[in-house]
């Protein structure tokens, strides 16, 4: 898979993003690069950064920052890294995607009045800011906080940065863009999310703002890109159902691969951009955060096929069970797997996602790639499971390029 040529290749890096998700993808022939995700801001500061001012010195620009979803285990280091790039650039920032409140808005914008009861409550969530715990405090630099000031859309807009501009500053979704051209050779198909998935995000927005008395009337008609991405990033926390993998005694993969698959029903997490990015024949498959089932009807609508073989796949979620169901793994294949956490949080990668990859029969070495050793890992890093299975385990370096060359 890895090669010294830098010509006609793809080359994707995975960083150490903690519990989080941060992959730059940079395509030689056309001088390409991608940032999806961004981590925690100790990510920025010890991983991105570097790489983008030695981006800068080569003389190119970041085409395109993808921010999948609010949460802030992938939004984090674009926070600190807007911030510093909006005072003293850092880097030619092309393109950002990222889906606020003002795109998935479905009525109108007015200039209505909120009542002073609903300004104070308003103000009381961006006062609060992202979410706060005592995990990200310790490790993460104390990265963000509503007194750190602004939301990630509030400095796309200070920065006057090119904002979903593919899709004409709309809602980045499958009903408004599908096959977008990224360069001359590089094209992205976009699964998820589709504009049922963000109108459940703006339903579990609405249904929050009236627990804490806010007006729905008012809802529809002001920009509250702020307190919308402070309030939303705490869904997770309320909602993550959390699967222990808490003893590796008696278990094996027979047994793990018999486990009921339920999708997970996180808004924040159907609202996450996914998509196929192909460079001449080579396909990677980045899922997010995403939900499944959607994946799956997107991608039989794409390519009509019984199996779809993908180059390399980024597990959704951080390898939780509940974003990779047995269905979608009778679709895809690779021999080539990207798990990224640390598994701080919520015990990813569930052992019953790496078990339902595995088990199935293969002609090819799958290759699973993770950023960190965890306890997963450590238990399918045995040598008679992948002899039995056909698999390989592998923990990246920092900063490690993994390298797919295109054919002809």
């Amino acid at each position: 898979m890895k090669s010294n040529s830098k010509n006609n290749t793809l080359v994707i890096t995975m960083f150490p993003a903690s519990y989080g998700d941060s992959f730059l993808v940079s395509v030689e022939e056309d001088a390409l690069n991608i940032l999806i995700d961004t981590g925690f801001k100790s990510t920025y500061k010890n991983h991105i950064r570097e790489r983008l001012t030695t981006l800068k010195r080569k003389k190119q620009p970041l085409d395109f920052l993808i921010i999948t979803h609010i949460d802030a285990d992938h939004i984090s280091g674009a926070l600190s890294l807007l911030e510093e790039n909006n005072l003293s650039k850092i880097i030619d920032i092309k393109n950002i995607w990222h889906n606020s409140y003002r795109h998935i808005q479905t009525n109108p914008i007015n200039q209505q009045i909120l009542s002073l009861k609903d300004q104070r409550l308003i103000q009381q969530i961006s006062d609060r800011g992202y979410k706060k715990d005592k995990e990200i405090t310790q490790n993460h630099d104390k990265k963000i906080s509503g007194k750190q000031g602004s939301s990630l859309a509030s400095l796309i807009s200070k920065g006057g940065y090119n904002w979903n501009s593919q899709f004409n500053h709309g809602a980045i979704c499958i009903e408004n863009g599908i096959d977008i051209e990224l360069s001359s050779n590089v094209k992205l198909i976009l699964l998820s999310p589709d504009k049922s998935k963000l109108h459940n995000l703006m339903a579990f927005w609405k249904k929050e703002l009236r627990k804490l008395g806010v007006s729905s009337s008012a809802l529809d008609n002001q920009f509250f890109d702020d307190a919308f991405e402070f309030l939303v990033s705490h869904e997770k926390a309320m909602k993550e159902n959390i699967d222990k993998n808490v003893s590796n005694k008696g278990v094996n993969i027979k047994k793990l691969i018999t486990k009921a698959f339920e999708e997970d029903e996180s808004p924040t997490n159907g609202s996450s951009i996914s998509f196929v990015l192909e460079y001449g024949n080579k396909k990677v498959l980045f899922l997010g955060d995403s939900h499944p089932s959607i994946i799956e009807r997107e991608l039989k609508n794409k390519y009509q096929q019984k199996q779809i073989w993908f180059d390399a796949i980024k597990l959704s979620h951080h390898g939780s069970s509940k974003n990779t169901s047995p269905s979608l793994l009778n679709l895809i294949d690779s021999d080539t797997y990207f798990i990224s956490t640390n598994g701080d949080r919520f015990y990813h990668p569930d052992m019953a996602t790496i078990a339902r990859i595995v088990h199935r029969k293969t002609c090819k070495n799958r290759r699973l790639i993770f950023n960190y050793e965890t306890e997963t890992s450590k238990y399918f890093d045995n040598e008679d499971l992948k002899k039995a299975y056909d698999y390989s385990i592998s923990v990246s370096g920092s900063g490690e390029a993994f390298t797919f060359k295109k054919d002809g």
